[in-house]
């Protein structure tokens, strides 16, 4: 498949926030009544706006709230057909497509189970986590045994928020504000519990450019004096995170290169959630942001990528020759 805008500019962006939902999966959504965000999602359309935009690769995510199902063994089932569908997707276009796995939270057995089959069977890129299982955020004790795993394993985890757990306010759905905080949640219940310390191995995405964290970054820091955890810890932590730009730049970019290096910044573009007029918006607004210089871009949009997640470097490698 050409790369059209590629092959004019030289622009090879890798995005690490990206959606899809093969008809198989939209077919398992409608059967439990749970929305689907991608409607009529194909890959000829996906392809059409990734070269437009210059991207080579997108990271498939899927957000799976578990809760919609009855049973562990319900849940399970539908991740695990979920994964395997975008697997196929990856199989056949190796230099196009990455999977972050999601996983059956919070059942916690399944889970474990599934992230072997992800990691080893798959050979997925890495694991999305949903912010919170239930109403307990990560952080929580119910999350160590699989942090211990993702850690044993160096895993890459993105963090992709979802409605919160007591809902939305009526007349704002959630992916106006929701979303932010579910995320914002997650982050703080992480820095509190101490995983980025605990847990260094760990790589953790946190989508939309970390959410509302690094805008309250110095507020974070007070409260979080007063309630025993040194300022200095939540400095650091936020520096331990990585952090996509899916719908993001380049409003959000000031805040976030106040609390994160330049090389923990990755693009990201939220298709098929996101239109392709919002994927082009983005993806305009990030080239032209003036607060970073073109090394620095360049390597947001591919080499901060690339390095994060070595299978995906070496099918890219494999694909180039």
């Amino acid at each position: 498949m050409t790369d059209l805008l590629s092959s004019r500019t030289g622009v090879h962006r890798i995005d690490v926030h990206h959606h899809a939902l093969p008809t198989s999966v939209g077919a398992m959504l409608a059967e439990h009544g749970a929305p689907n965000p991608c409607p009529g999602w194909c890959v000829n359309r996906t392809i059409e706006v990734m070269d437009a935009n210059g991207i080579e690769l997108g990271v498939v995510s899927n957000a799976i709230p578990a809760e919609i199902f009855p049973t562990a063994p319900e849940a399970d089932d539908f991740t695990r057909r979920t994964n395997e569908a975008v697997a196929d997707l990856v199989r056949e276009r190796p230099g196009r497509f990455g999977l972050f796995a999601a996983l059956p939270m919070p059942h916690l057995d399944e889970a474990l189970e599934a992230l072997r089959h992800n990691l080893d069977v798959l050979g997925a890129d890495g694991v999305t986590l949903l912010p919170h299982a239930g109403d307990r955020y990560l952080g929580d004790p119910l999350f160590d045994p699989l942090f211990e795993e993702l850690d044993r394993r160096a895993a890459v985890v993105l963090v992709h928020p979802l409605a919160l757990p007591a809902g939305a306010a009526p007349g704002v759905p959630p992916v106006f504000a929701d979303f932010l905080l579910d995320t914002t949640r997650a982050a703080v219940g992480m820095i509190r519990a101490g995983v980025p310390q605990r847990y260094p191995r760990v790589s953790i995405i946190l989508s939309h450019a970390g959410g509302f964290a690094p805008y309250a970054a110095t507020r974070l820091e007070a409260v979080a004096e007063t309630a025993g955890t040194p300022a200095a810890d939540v400095r650091d932590a936020l520096r331990h995170f990585y952090y996509d730009l899916a719908l993001s730049a380049p409003s959000a970019v000031p805040s976030l290169l106040s609390v994160a290096d330049p090389s923990r910044i990755l693009f990201g573009t939220d298709w098929c959630a996101a239109s392709a007029e919002a994927v082009e918006r983005g993806t305009r607004a990030f080239e032209t942001f003036p607060g970073l210089d073109a090394e620095e871009k360049a390597a947001i949009g591919r080499a901060n990528a690339l390095r994060l997640l070595p299978s995906v470097a070496r099918r890219l490698s494999v694909a180039a020759r």
